[in-house]
């Protein structure tokens, strides 16, 4: 038998014989008909109302989240201009027409001092507009370049009618956006004596309009409020001026659907910027706008649910009225239900007894199958179980290989590292060697490829690192001894292993670096770090491969920063890398001579940078800060090995 279609509700297929069903067949048809003329199409009516109804509630809830998002915008842009207000503020009450030119000065200088690079150019004005003080940036203008300002409006403003006002945000000369300040200054007895003037810094104000509302789909900028000219766009490439932004200057509720920015069709809203609990008026206005399409996808969903559900609540009614024309259905319809359930993997359902003919042993048959599925699955869960102990296991080992303190005892060399693997076992280690006549051997490694294969690889290459590190004292040649003894088993597996190997030799306060595919080590000194340029091929790459070694001298507090390629290329969701700018920033904010601290910082930059994208690759991080010995402290025989550990 063939099901019937609810949608187009043709007749079920016809017997053999008609005269066993024809006339029932012909009623069932009509009776489709009837019930759905008479039940589903006033329910499709109703839907189609509260459809619409939802709909608009939903385009006035999108114009209200638009509303505040501008207003939190300009909330956070009023908290700037606002902060530097204040500070002039307070300026304004120290500042006399009695007051020397000394201290003024002094005064000045102290205001932009705190507020630099935020405060471009001040001016302290008398009562007509002439400059007592002009401070540009940190400089002080000499008396001859004094102007008089009394001609200009906003200074006359503020003269005449005590307001502060605020210029539109331009590029002044030397290309930066900024705006100029006009504040009254007044006596004791609240008289306007002068006009302080100040050209702020308005390149915060753009870099909070990129920031202010970054995980949302909208996008902010800054306009003039009267005229609608843009005065700070968003910062984002093809930035294009808004078409009908009139429409938004006018809208009654302070949101428009309009042709915004980029030539697209946006629901927009704008807030004017006021400062001082609403006193000032800057003249500006922060327009968010976020496309329609994305807007209004949250009302096409809900009405698409809303639809479904109707639609829905109605095929449940024809399902009800047709249970009893549908009885011959119902052993497939449980059969279908079971493949489903099994199909969405609940191996535990089992289908109830359908009767004693050929559906009741397809029925008993389906079972049979279902619970030798579930057997099957219990047996491989038991079989991952292991696996997975297994390789909780392997990572416990493989960690324990990873020396957790060098092999030297005293307060002279600093050594820390962290070692964390993509997976539950990785290919990277790193390994202490004590050598003689006070010096120790660093070595970082990274075999290529992951998991089991890398990790067996990691403990044999780790284990000839220290057995070939403690015979040869050159790291050079301790690289070309590892390549010739672990080319043949690499180059078999189709693998390598990229090795870095340095020697710290104290008492000639030198470090030699040899190289084999690593990431380049970093000399980290309190005026900045330097990245030692030394190269080579991964072992195992070559057989004849030929290494050469960096002899690099260092001072007291320099400290060695080794990595492997799973710190520079770790990346987020938008597929950026860590990098070694962003390596090379992170150095730059540890504390001189912590290795405990850079290592530790470095690992939570990385962590933050992928955010929640899994690890892909396995991450190590090496800091050690080397000894310094004088030449009157040589270290005899007994004291070679005397360093300290964190």
């Amino acid at each position: 038998m063939r099901r019937p279609s609810l949608w187009w509700l043709p007749s079920p297929r016809q017997p053999d014989d008609d005269t066993e069903s024809g006339a029932r067949t012909s009623i069932a048809s009509r009776l489709r008909w009837t019930l759905l003329l008479s039940s589903v199409v006033p329910l499709l009516i109703v839907g189609a109302l509260l459809i619409a109804l939802n709909s608009s509630v939903q385009q006035r809830s999108v114009y209200n989240d638009q509303i505040d998002l501008a207003t939190r915008v300009e909330r956070d842009i009023s908290q700037y201009v606002d902060a530097l207000h204040q500070q002039l503020d307070g300026f304004a009450l120290k500042v006399r027409p009695t007051t020397s030119h000394d201290q003024l000065t002094s005064l000045t200088k102290d205001l932009v001092d705190r507020n630099y690079p935020n405060i471009i150019q001040f001016s302290v004005l008398d009562d007509v507009g002439q400059e007592r003080l002009r401070m540009i940036k940190l400089l002080t203008v000499a008396d001859s370049e004094l102007v008089n300002r009394g001609g200009e409006g906003d200074v006359l403003a503020a003269l005449n009618e005590g307001k502060s006002s605020y210029t539109p945000i331009r590029r002044n000369a030397d290309g930066i956006r900024s705006f100029i300040l006009n504040l009254p200054l007044r006596n004791d007895g609240n008289t306007v004596v002068g006009v302080l003037r100040a050209e702020m810094n308005a390149e915060p104000i753009a870099q909070e309009l990129l920031v202010a509302i970054a995980n949302s789909k909208s996008y902010p900028y800054l306009i003039e409020a009267t005229s609608g000219v843009v005065l700070i766009d968003d910062g984002k490439p093809g930035f294009t001026k808004p078409r009908q932004l009139n429409q938004l200057l006018i809208a009654p509720n302070g949101a428009e659907q309009y042709v915004g920015a980029r030539n697209q069709n946006v629901i927009g809203a704008m807030m004017p910027v006021v400062l001082n609990n609403g006193q000032d008026v800057t003249g500006w206005a922060v327009v968010v706008e976020q496309p329609s399409a994305e807007a209004f996808t949250s009302v096409r969903n809900s009405a698409l649910l809303l639809a479904m559900l109707v639609i829905l609540v109605g095929a449940l009614a024809l399902l009800i009225a047709f249970r009893q024309a549908q009885q011959f259905l119902q052993p497939l319809k449980a059969l279908r239900t079971g493949a489903l359930a099994l199909g969405t993997g609940q191996l535990s359902y089992r289908i109830e007894p359908l009767g004693d003919d050929e559906m009741g042993d397809l029925a008993l048959t389906f079972n049979g199958m279902a619970e030798h599925l579930q057997e099957s699955l219990d047996e491989i869960e038991k079989r991952n179980e292991r696996l997975r102990r297994a390789m909780a296991l392997a990572r416990d080992i493989q960690i324990g290989l990873l020396p957790d303190r060098p092999p030297w005892n005293g307060e002279e060399i600093a050594v820390y590292a962290r070692s964390i693997p993509a997976y539950e076992v990785g290919g990277d280690f790193y390994s202490y060697l004590a050598m003689s006549e006070g010096r120790a051997a660093i070595a970082i490694g990274d075999i290529s490829g992951k998991g089991v294969g890398a990790a067996l690889l990691m403990a044999l290459t780790s284990s000839a690192v220290e057995s070939q590190g403690r015979q040869i004292e050159h790291p050079a040649a301790v690289l070309t001894a590892l390549n010739n003894l672990l080319a043949p088993r690499l180059r078999a597996n189709h693998m390598n292993a990229a090795l870095l190997f340095v020697v710290i030799d104290p008492r000639a306060r030198t470090l030699r670096v040899a190289n084999a595919g690593m990431i380049s080590p970093m000399l980290v000194t309190p005026h900045g770090s330097q990245i030692i340029e030394i190269g080579g091929l991964p072992i195992g790459s070559f057989v004849g491969a030929i290494y050469r070694e960096e002899v690099v001298s260092y001072e007291p507090g320099d400290a060695l920063l080794l990595v492997s390629d799973g710190v520079v290329e770790a990346h987020n969701s938008n597929n950026e890398l860590f990098g070694f700018e962003r390596l090379e920033e992170t150095i730059a904010q540890a504390q001189p001579g912590d290795v405990r601290g850079l290592v530790e910082l470095v690992l939570e930059r990385v962590q933050e940078h992928m955010g929640d994208k899994e690890q892909h690759d396995d991450i190590t991080i090496v800091a050690v800060r080397p000894a310094v010995v004088n030449a009157i402290e040589l270290l005899n025989e007994e004291q070679a090995i005397t360093y300290a550990t964190i």
